[in-house]
C-alpha cells in the first residue's frame, strides 16, 4: 500500500467514513516547493505509523474540499477522528507534523487502514463508461492502470485546441467521467499541442487514443460546413518531462522525438495504441503530445486520450527485464 490522492469529494468523503483515524495532507506538488521537499518523510511517515490512514489532496483539482476545510496554505495537514477533524499543522513544520502525527497513531492503537472501502485499484475499478472500458480492456496489460485520475488538471494545457460540442471543456478528452461529447479539434490549422502533468511521477506504458468516426451535428461549435473538413490524425509525437510545452515549429520539426507514430491508414478500430518505449517513460512528471493530420487547412479530430502505466507511488510495479521480453 502507498498513500494515494483522492479522485473526488466522494473519494475523499469515503475514506473518511471507512477509517476512524486519517490525515489528509493538502499540497500542491506542481508549484509548492515545501510540498515537494516534504513529500518522501511523509512517504516515511506512512510506514513508521502503520495505524493512521494517511490520503493526499490535490490543492488545485479539489478546490472545493479546500474550502470546505479551510485550507489557505499548502502544505497543510489536518487530523480526523471518526470523522471530525482534532488539529491540523500548516506549513512544511516537520517538528510538529512528526509529532502529532506520532501522538496520533498512538490514540490508534489496534486500528487499521481500510482505504477508501473499494478493491485495489484496477482497470475495472475505474470510473470509465463501461462500453469504453469494454471496448480498451484488452489493450491494459495486467498489472498496469488507467493514469488519467492522477493528471493535474489546474496545470492542464491546450494550444490551438477546442472543444467539438457546446458544455465541454478542451480537458473532458481526458477525463474518464465524461461519457460523451469529449472531443476535441484543432483550431486554425492540423495541429494541436496538449502538456500534461501528473499529480505523482508515473511510469506510462502506452497510450490509448479514440478516434471519432461518427460525428454528431447537435450542438457542435462550428458551422455543419466545416465537418466536411474534420479529418482523423495521422502523426503523433509524444515527450516526456518537457521544462516547458514546446512551440509548434519544434515540435513539427522534431525528428527524435522519444515517441512517433505516423498512420498511413486509418485503422479499422476507433482506438489506436501507442505503445511507448518503457524506459523512456520512466519517471514521468508530464507529457507534451504533438497531433497532427493530413491536411493542413483541416480540424483534426480526437475524441478520448488514455494513459496507461502505473502511479509513481505504485510498490507493485513490473521489472524493465520483464518488459523487455514482451516488446
Amino acid at each position: 500500500m502507498s498513500i494515494q490522492f483522492v479522485k473526488s469529494t466522494k473519494d475523499f468523503d469515503d475514506y473518511l467514513n471507512q477509517n476512524k483515524y486519517l490525515m489528509a495532507n493538502f499540497t500542491a506538488e506542481s508549484w509548492c516547493g515545501p510540498c515537494r521537499q516534504i513529500k518522501p518523510l511523509i512517504d516515511q511517515a506512512y510506514s513508521k505509523f502503520p495505524n493512521v490512514e494517511i490520503i493526499r489532496v490535490d490543492l488545485d483539482s479539489h478546490k472545493d474540499l479546500a474550502r470546505k476545510y479551510t485550507v489557505t496554505a499548502v502544505p497543510t495537514f489536518i487530523f480526523f477522528e471518526s470523522g471530525k477533524e482534532k488539529s491540523r499543522v500548516k506549513g512544511a513544520n516537520v517538528d510538529e507534523l512528526m509529532t502529532t502525527l506520532s501522538s496520533f497513531n498512538q490514540q490508534a492503537q489496534g486500528e487499521t487502514r481500510k482505504g477508501n472501502g473499494s478493491t485495489a485499484e484496477s482497470a475495472s475499478s475505474v470510473t470509465i463508461n463501461s462500453e469504453e472500458l469494454k471496448e480498451i480492456k484488452e489493450l491494459i496489460p495486467k498489472g498496469f492502470d488507467i493514469l488519467n485520475s492522477h493528471i493535474d488538471y489546474g496545470s492542464f494545457e491546450a494550444l490551438n485546441a477546442k472543444s467539438l460540442y457546446e458544455n465541454s471543456e478542451i480537458k473532458d478528452v481526458l477525463k474518464l467521467d465524461k461519457k460523451s461529447g469529449s472531443s476535441i479539434i484543432s483550431d486554425s490549422d492540423s495541429q494541436i499541442l496538449l502538456s500534461i502533468t501528473f499529480l505523482n511521477i508515473s511510469k506510462i506504458y502506452s497510450i490509448l487514443i479514440k478516434l471519432n468516426k461518427n460525428i454528431s451535428k447537435d450542438k457542435i461549435t462550428i458551422d455543419e460546413e466545416d465537418l466536411e473538413e474534420i479529418q482523423q490524425p495521422n502523426l503523433i509525437k509524444i515527450w516526456p518531462n518537457t521544462q516547458n510545452i514546446l512551440s509548434f515549429e519544434d515540435a513539427s520539426s522534431d525528428l527524435k522525438a522519444p515517441h512517433i507514430e505516423k498512420l498511413t491508414t486509418e485503422p479499422d478500430s476507433q482506438w489506436i495504441e501507442l505503445k511507448l518505449k518503457y524506459v523512456k517513460f520512466q519517471n514521468v512528471q508530464n507529457l507534451t503530445i504533438f497531433i497532427d493530420g493530413d491536411d493542413e487547412d483541416y480540424h483534426t479530430i480526437v475524441e478520448k486520450i488514455i494513459i496507461i502505466g502505473l502511479n509513481g507511488e505504485s510498490k507493485e510495479q513490473k521489472s524493465l527485464a520483464s518488459l523487455e521480453q514482451e516488446e
